[in-house]
């Protein structure tokens, strides 16, 4: 502990305490220098690692970014602090600008031919619509330049009576010419739809003709044998067909239920056996 004597050597300079420094000047404080340059962009305002943080993880569109500004407040920044930043630090500050230049130049050239050529079908399309667009509004400029019927011009008022307007008379007239039915005057003669009816197979004369080839039978014969023959000169010869094979079905299967006839089949889908039934067991056996 220091005596009182050392105390009262002191001189009042070394008693007063000396100001500090770093808070001389309260109207402009010293600040310390940033960790990364400030950029004000139009919509974007912040550090320049916050910026590089937000276009990596997707969170900004870059493009929307004006790169010119960037730079040059880049090169203001690097300028302002190149006495106060140590270069270790401003050299960082030179690699996350350049990953932005990166990430920006990327925007203009596509990774692959594919992507490239849909860039290219994408920007043919909208310079298409644009020209459309510019179509359209120079029609729609044209025609409003032109003189507007009741505002700049006037036309000429009509001379007698507008043959658009019909009397009451003339209405009813109209009315009832609609709601008359064809009966009331014999001399309308009302148009029906009459569809053309096919000349087809029927399945009672193909079942009378199925009855008389039973008589004539000694033993199983193969169905399509049965089929009647298709007439010369008939345009669908496709649509004949089928209701031959038809018909003919339905009758075997008419006469095979009255026990007339039996059918026969191996497989699925082959070939049907037609064989007539003797005649003194006709009526007993009706499966097929």
């Amino acid at each position: 502990m220091p005596s009182p004597r050392a105390i009262d050597a002191r001189s009042p300079e070394d008693t007063v305490p000396r100001p500090d420094p770093l808070w001389d000047d309260w109207e402009t404080p010293p600040r310390l220098p940033p960790t990364t340059p400030d950029l004000h962009l139009d919509g974007f305002d912040g550090p320049l690692d916050l910026l590089l943080d937000l276009v990596e993880r997707e969170r900004i569109d870059l493009a929307r970014l004006s790169i010119g500004d960037l730079v040059d407040q880049f090169v203001a920044a690097m300028a302002r602090f190149e006495g106060q930043v140590p270069i270790e630090r401003r050299a960082d500050w030179l690699v996350l600008a350049s990953r932005l230049l990166v990430l920006r130049s990327r925007l203009f050239f596509a990774a692959t031919p594919e992507i490239e050529e849909a860039v290219e079908a994408a920007l043919e399309r909208e310079r298409s619509r644009l020209q459309h667009l510019q179509f359209i509004r120079s029609a729609a400029s044209w025609m409003g330049a032109r003189p507007q019927i009741g505002q700049d011009v006037f036309g000429r008022g009509r001379q007698g009576r507008d043959p658009r307007i019909a009397s009451y008379m003339r209405l009813l007239e109209a009315c009832l010419t609609v709601l008359r039915r064809p009966d009331d005057d014999p001399s309308i003669e009302a148009a029906t739809y009459r569809p053309a009816v096919s000349k087809l197979f029927q399945v009672d004369a193909v079942l009378r003709r199925l009855r008389t080839l039973v008589d004539a039978l000694d033993g199983p014969v193969p169905f399509t044998t049965l089929l009647p023959p298709i007439p010369a000169g008939v345009i669908d010869k496709s649509l004949l067909a089928r209701s031959a094979v038809t018909a003919t079905l339905i009758g075997a299967l008419e006469l095979c239920r009255e026990g007339q006839v039996r059918l026969d089949q191996d497989s699925s889908f082959g070939e049907i056996k037609f064989a007539p039934v003797p005649i003194n067991q006709r009526g007993s056996q009706r499966n097929l």
